[in-house]
């Protein structure tokens, strides 16, 4: 997320515009087909920082997004929305804040099956944990993201996903 809202002091907090792409693992001997994932989305943050020390701080954002999951077999948009939980270190010299961030959030998908997946259901769970580096104005991140719909229907063959991103603040 480019501009992590928890990155900044509370009175410079904006939001921030962000784009992942990344891609889903395959299995080929459960045949599952690997998903090229983009994500689209908007992030601002909770405006409050739940601890801090002397070189870092815990805050967090709400993230809402438009996804697209392509692959051979079949293709899947999802709308989803994580609040997500950043702790951030002491700025570098090189003027990006590193940190590190989790969230569990909804997401509601047009289709139960994904790259040959079983979803069982449209309404799934997205998890993420991930780490970046943001400055004021822009955000570079790492996420690993799990969808799934924690067994409430079958089939919950899941997806996995990593994504690299940029997110810039406004």
């Amino acid at each position: 997320m480019l501009l992590s809202p928890g990155a900044l002091s509370a009175e410079e907090r904006k939001k921030s515009v962000f784009l992942d792409i990344g891609r889903s693992n395959a299995n080929a001997t459960r045949g599952h087909e690997e998903l090229d994932i983009y994500r689209l989305g908007v992030q601002w943050d909770f405006k409050t920082t739940f601890w801090q020390s002397r070189d870092s701080k815990l805050s967090g954002y709400f993230e809402a997004s438009v996804n697209r999951w392509d692959s051979r077999v079949d293709d899947v948009t999802a709308i989803a929305f994580s609040p997500v939980f950043v702790l951030e270190f002491k700025q570098a010299s090189s003027g990006f804040r590193p940190y590190i961030e989790a969230g569990v959030g909804v997401a509601l998908l047009s289709e139960k099956r994904a790259g040959g997946r079983g979803l069982g259901s449209s309404w799934q769970f997205e998890d993420r944990i991930g780490f970046g580096f943001a400055s004021d104005k822009y955000d570079f991140h790492y996420r690993y993201m799990h969808y799934s719909n924690a067994d409430i229907e079958k089939p919950n063959q899941g997806i996995d996903a990593h994504v690299i991103g940029v997110s810039i603040s406004y």
